[in-house]
């Protein structure tokens, strides 16, 4: 949509108000701005034809105007300008990082660190299970029958489960053990490695005794339970939202943070920010569900040794300021790409 240049000016000053207050726009205010040097009455013609567009509207309680839907599209698209990252927010995120050591640990303070830095919600889209990269598996004797295993996956995520026997188990036992499936399947994707397994299992039966045959059937329950993890992602800093007007009401956010527990609608979303380059902005009803109403996800992709492992993001209030949160959500998501790829 082309609007001319007093048009897209009236817009942007009264965008640029809106976003800093959240109250109605008049005309009289606009006018009255220095670089305007139009009269009252040009402003009401112009934003009577902006309404006609339906880029803003009058709320029923004020004579002024605040954006639609389709004006914040059309500022976000055209008109916003991204502020540079300062260097002390920059290194204030990468100190958020800093206990970290493992991919779920990484994660984990990329969320917070941005639930922190932007005041929003702060959401973490986790890697497809079936992406993780077995690196090594280790059998840790806890006591007669009970046995720790633990996973390696992708060189820093590490993933533990105890395991029960009927019948006690031998330290040489588990080493052979974790000897083989090293050898056989050490560096493939855990899908895969569930599949040699199943394919594998008839023969095993015939060259390992039925303790042994135990303790290798037992990683294969684990790495099954692995793949069957189905929390796609997970949301931090909730209660920020109860701070934004716009959403203190106590039904809408019951809806929105039903809609964070349901994960389909968001999950579309995410998934779709996964095929596309960059931060993206979706505003309202682009985010898929009517619970959205008055609300932006800003989100951007993840990535290892140049896949796409995941999305992070915020969601907040449609009036946000989307200069700072965009350049915010984007490091964020660069430095710990940085960080999964070490």
């Amino acid at each position: 949509m082309n609007l001319n240049e007093r048009s897209q000016l009236l817009f942007k000053h009264l965008m640029a108000l809106y976003l800093n207050d959240g109250k109605p726009v008049g005309s009289s205010v606009l006018a009255k701005l220095p670089d305007v040097g139009v009269s009252s009455a040009t402003v009401r013609n112009v934003m009577a034809d902006l309404e006609r567009l339906g880029l803003i509207h009058s709320p029923h309680t004020s004579a002024g105007r605040i954006p639609t839907e389709s004006g914040f599209r059309l500022f976000v698209d055209s008109i916003l300008t991204v502020q540079p990252l300062q260097q002390s927010l920059q290194q204030q995120i990468e100190s958020g990082f800093t206990k970290a050591h493992s991919q779920q640990e990484l994660l984990g303070s990329a969320s917070n660190i941005l639930s922190g830095l932007t005041g929003m919600a702060s959401l973490v889209m986790l890697p497809n299970q079936q992406q993780e990269v077995l690196r090594h598996i280790d059998f840790v004797k806890l006591g007669e029958r009970r046995v720790l295993v633990v996973l390696v996956l992708n060189d820093k995520d590490v993933q533990n489960r105890v395991i029960e026997f009927d019948e006690p188990v031998s330290e040489s036992h588990l080493l052979q053990a974790a000897n083989y499936l090293n050898q056989h399947f050490a560096g493939n994707h855990l899908s895969d490695v569930k599949q040699m397994l199943v394919e594998r299992m008839d023969q095993l039966r015939q060259s390992m005794d039925q303790l042994m045959l135990s303790v290798v059937e037992a990683a294969d329950d684990v790495i099954d339970k692995s793949l069957q993890n189905t929390k796609p992602y997970f949301v931090s800093g909730k209660s920020n939202l109860l701070d934004y007007a716009e959403l203190a009401d106590a039904q809408k956010l019951k809806a929105l943070f039903h809609s964070f527990e349901e994960h389909s609608d968001l999950l579309a979303l995410l998934n779709k920010s996964m095929q596309a380059k960059g931060v993206q902005i979706f505003i309202g009803q682009e985010c898929g569900h009517e619970s959205y109403q008055n609300c932006s996800v800003i989100t951007t992709p993840y990535e290892r040794e140049g896949q796409v492992l995941g999305v992070l993001g915020v969601v907040g209030p449609s009036r946000m300021a989307y200069d700072k949160i965009v350049p915010r959500v984007d490091m964020t998501a660069r430095i710990l790409s940085s960080l999964l790829n070490k």
